[in-house]
């Protein structure tokens, strides 16, 4: 419905996303209203299209999904405008004057006529001219802001534009809407596409082929690739707009002379790189090659040492683990990969103790919270990620900072997950003769973001890589590790021992698995091991469907978390006590630690978990106490950066560990259902698994060893850097 009303009190604003709550005069009576709203004063009016709700505790409100400004048609209307502080050098005074001296026409006196405005005793000409100049300013925003409206734009997303573009929103838009893709957080090639037809833009408009091409790439980059090749974009580019290749290969040049793509030979293939991702790839190549060749070259003799550390710590190392300890050690850049239970922890403690004894001043990292909380209780030193390593002394900009870390050695635990940009950031902090110690299992599913690091480096032979294979965590002692290592293999996984800790559960159809896993994950594993259901952690192959991630997430909120504040997006509920997933690098974010000190920073980074401790109802705010004692508020603008996390797709479980796994066992894609899944999702468990679902299943997976292709250069720069022998310090 429709609702027509002048501003009469402004009682909330958020300046970041909009969101207000008024009280309208409307026909005499007030009326609250509250909706995502243009930048609003008291005494303007405006129109509201939404229903009427009843707030659970601020009773019957006006909910708006569409706000516009409407000029006051009124004498008070006008005066009210004019005396709200919206024009810079008007206040209530000169309001009853300028009204008194042209009724209903002020606003178009103001607007054209300014040199009118001098007969108003107090207006210069200087002063009339700053008046009209600030009116017009903030009309110029208003139309702007419904002229983005006209073209389905949620307010929301058109302040974000005004705020950027200004007063040149309408040309900037108009002209080429898909410059919105790359200057506006949030839009993309879908959005800018559908503003682009309805605006009458043709189908084979330059702008559209260049914006689909590069649209094409960074989808690939979500898939992993650093590059395509170039017959693929133009291939995947020309389904997705629904012409022809010709045309486009034309526009690929273009890009690639404006200095948006970069053109490079890998292995005989015509690479396209998105340049910042090359930039990111060779400059990490790069700088593997330089701390390779200036590493200290001097042979330094373990054997002693790693005795003595067997003394103490009352272990014996294998003859594997002892020659990752001395790669590690006289290697500028060495790898040491395992799975679980082949003591990749005791050796990391052992390479840790070397460097002591040397007076070498090591950092322990991870890309994730969970994982640097898991390295430094198994060592006993601290860790920390990646990320925060890095903004250490250079704040939230360390992606372009270049000081050098202040150590000797970095040792960096599950690797698997680095991509190239992150890879990058830390390989152009650290000083030559650094030593950098790559740990990490090479069998598990690689990275989220773009690249194949791990497995690049090992497959350059450039790089001294040790691979742990004897097993140390007996089959006696847990199924987990053997398991784990039969699936790697292979085999099928013993899943016959009820007295143990891996357990495979029966269950035919979709909606049976589902329903064990809800009643094993909030009922009968908690019981049985003792703990807090959210201690547990689902994993599930998929997002949607019956046995996917949104669906076990609302059925298990249901259960464990049925009531209580909450706020509403979308289709999501969040509500206080909800296990929740930052889903984003999200660097401007700011958090609070108050246990065991107190501290404060910014940057909450993809994979970190939490519960949700309070909700704002009326502001959408969320406050989150993240796993690692941080506590952050989520406004409701970065809400959107949150998912609920009782369950979680196995990627996104990369680099945590939980006490128990229970992941549904069904049918699906081969692409999806394979064996490296299915190994990732075992070996992020402790004390317990339990697969769900049909055996046929199972064995399809666990014979399913298809791993996806990703396009990745690093291998080759490696290899042509060193055959050259080039040691290059900049791209």
């Amino acid at each position: 419905m429709k609702l027509v009303g002048s501003i009469d009190e402004i009682r909330f604003r958020n300046e970041e996303n909009g969101y207000t709550i008024t009280v309208l005069d409307v026909d005499g009576d007030p009326v609250v209203a509250v909706g995502t709203f243009p930048p609003v004063s008291e005494g303007e009016n405006v129109e509201l299209i939404g229903d009427f709700v009843i707030h659970n505790k601020f009773g019957r409100q006006f909910k708006a999904t569409d706000v516009r400004k409407v000029a006051p048609d009124t004498l008070d209307g006008i005066i009210r405008f004019l005396s709200s502080g919206l024009i810079k050098g008007v206040g209530p005074k000169t309001a009853f004057a300028l009204v008194g001296a042209f009724g209903k026409d002020t606003l178009e006196v103001i607007e054209k006529y300014p040199s009118r405005l001098k007969v108003i005793r107090g207006i210069s000409p200087s002063k009339a001219m700053a008046i009209h100049e600030e009116y017009i300013k903030n009309k110029s925003m208003q139309d702007a802001v419904m002229y983005l409206q006209s073209q389905d734009i949620p307010i929301g997303t058109a302040l974000k534009i005004y705020r950027f573009y200004g007063e040149d929103t309408v040309s900037a838009v108009s002209l080429n809407p898909y410059r919105l893709i790359e200057d506006i957080d949030g839009i993309g090639f879908i959005t800018a596409d559908r503003i682009a037809a309805k605006q009458g833009i043709p189908k084979d408009s330059p702008f559209r082929m260049r914006a689909a091409l590069l649209h094409v790439l960074a989808m690939g980059g979500d898939d992993g690739n650093t590059y395509l090749p170039h017959e693929k974009l133009l291939e995947d580019t020309a389904k997705l707009l629904g012409c022809e290749v010709e045309p486009l290969s034309g526009e690929t040049d273009v890009l690639i002379i404006d200095g948006k793509l970069k053109r490079v030979d890998i292995d005989d293939t015509e690479a396209i790189y998105l340049r910042q991702v090359f930039q990111a790839e060779r400059g990490a190549s790069v700088d593997l090659i330089r701390l390779i060749n200036e590493s200290n070259k001097v042979v330094y003799d373990t054997r002693d040492d790693i005795k003595q550390f067997e003394e103490l710590s009352g272990v014996t190392l294998h003859d594997n683990q002892k020659d990752a300890v001395d790669s590690a050690i006289n290697s500028g850049v060495s790898v040491i990969t395992g799975g679980p239970g082949t003591g990749k922890t005791t050796v990391v403690k052992c390479i840790i103790d070397i460097l002591d004894k040397q007076g070498v001043e090591s950092m322990l990292m991870a890309p994730t919270g969970r994982a640097a909380k898991r390295l430094s209780e198994s060592t006993g030193r601290e860790a920390t990620t990646i990320h925060r390593a890095l903004m250490r002394d250079v704040g939230q900009d360390y992606r372009t900072a270049v000081s050098p870390l202040k150590c000797g050695a970095v040792i960096v635990d599950e690797v698997s997950m680095v991509d190239v940009f992150l890879l990058n950031s830390l390989l152009r902090r650290l000083a030559s003769g650094t030593r950098l110690i790559l740990v990490g299992d090479k069998d598990q599913l690689p990275s989220v973001g773009a690249g194949n690091v791990l497995a690049d480096i090992i497959a350059c032979e450039l790089i001294p890589v040790v691979m742990l294979t004897h097993i140390y965590r007996q089959a006696d002692e847990s199924l987990i590790a053997s398991n784990a290592h039969l699936v790697n293999e292979g085999k099928m996984p013993n899943i016959d021992r009820k007295d143990k800790d891996f357990f495979f559960i029966k269950a035919k159809t979709q909606e049976q698995i589902a329903d064990t896993i809800v009643d094993m994950a909030a009922r009968r594993i908690p019981k049985y091991l003792d703990v807090d259901p959210l201690k547990l952690q689902v994993l599930c192959p998929v997002k949607n469907g019956i046995c996917g991630t949104v669906a076990i997430n609302n059925r298990l909120q249901q259960v464990l978390n049925p009531s209580g504040k909450e706020v509403k997006f979308g289709d999501t509920i969040y509500r206080v006590g909800d296990k929740v997933m930052h889903i984003a690098n999200n660097y401007q974010l700011a958090w609070v630690r108050r246990y065991p000190y107190y501290e404060t920073g910014e940057g909450v980074f993809n994979g970190d978990m939490g519960v949700i401790t309070d909700v704002n109802t009326e502001t959408g705010e969320l406050y989150v106490l993240l796993d690692d004692g941080r506590n952050v508020t989520y406004p409701a603008d970065v809400r959107g950066q949150l998912m609920p996390a009782y369950a979680v797709t196995v990627h996104k479980s990369q680099g945590s560990e939980y006490i128990g796994v229970i992941m549904p066992i069904i049918g699906g894609s081969p692409m999806i259902m394979t064996r490296n899944l299915l190994y990732t999702a075992i070996t992020r468990a402790t004390k317990f698994v339990a697969l769900i679902g049909d055996e046929y299943y199972l064995k399809r997976m666990v014979d399913n060893n298809y791993i996806a292709k990703r396009y990745s250069g690093m291998k080759s720069f490696l290899i042509e850097m060193f055959e050259n022998n080039k040691i290059l310090y900049g791209v």
